[in-house]
């Protein structure tokens, strides 16, 4: 039993009993190595789960509304690519509609869309973003809300995608 337990603590990190606190090259190597790892196994599941959420929403397509539904100016409230992401659709003229993603890039507080200003505000900090392209106006936000893709096929408005603005 002694001799099991002596192989066992040298090749355990190299670590013995009476000097703990000597680790040497090896076993610190051996010890990172086998400590990354296990974190890059304990992290693969999750990989997978996020590329699938990914391709999932990507192949998605959801019925907004139709078209003549929203007036020029208007907006419309939707959720895209599932319940929890809030959506907004913008009327901008005849044939031009804008969609965003209306959680702001600062601290996920939703953007609303402000007709007489012609701009999507963030009213917890003042951020104002462009109705045109979602790219910032003013305001703390730092990067440019998401855009949502659209199709148009017998007057009414899908979601078929999610871009990321370019800053």
């Amino acid at each position: 039993m002694r001799k099991i337990e002596e192989f066992l603590r040298k090749i355990t990190f190299n670590i013995r009993r009476d000097r703990e606190l000597d680790l040497n090259r090896r076993g610190f190597i051996a010890s990172t190595l086998s400590l990354m790892g296990v974190f890059f196994v304990s992290s693969t599941p999750l990989i997978a789960l996020s590329r699938n959420r990914a391709d999932e929403a990507d192949d998605s397509e959801v019925f907004i509304a139709n078209q003549e539904d929203i007036k020029i100016g208007e907006s419309f409230g939707f959720n895209y690519p599932d319940e929890s992401d809030p959506a907004l659709l913008i009327r901008l003229s005849e044939d031009e509609f804008r969609a965003y993603n209306i959680k702001c890039t600062h601290l996920m507080c939703p953007v609303y869309w402000e007709p007489e200003e012609g701009h999507l505000e963030c009213p917890c900090h003042h951020g104002f973003f462009n109705v045109e392209d979602g790219s910032v106006i003013a305001g703390p936000p730092q990067r440019p809300l998401p855009s949502i893709d659209l199709k148009f096929e017998n007057q009414k408005i899908y979601a078929v995608g999610i871009s990321q603005a370019q800053h």
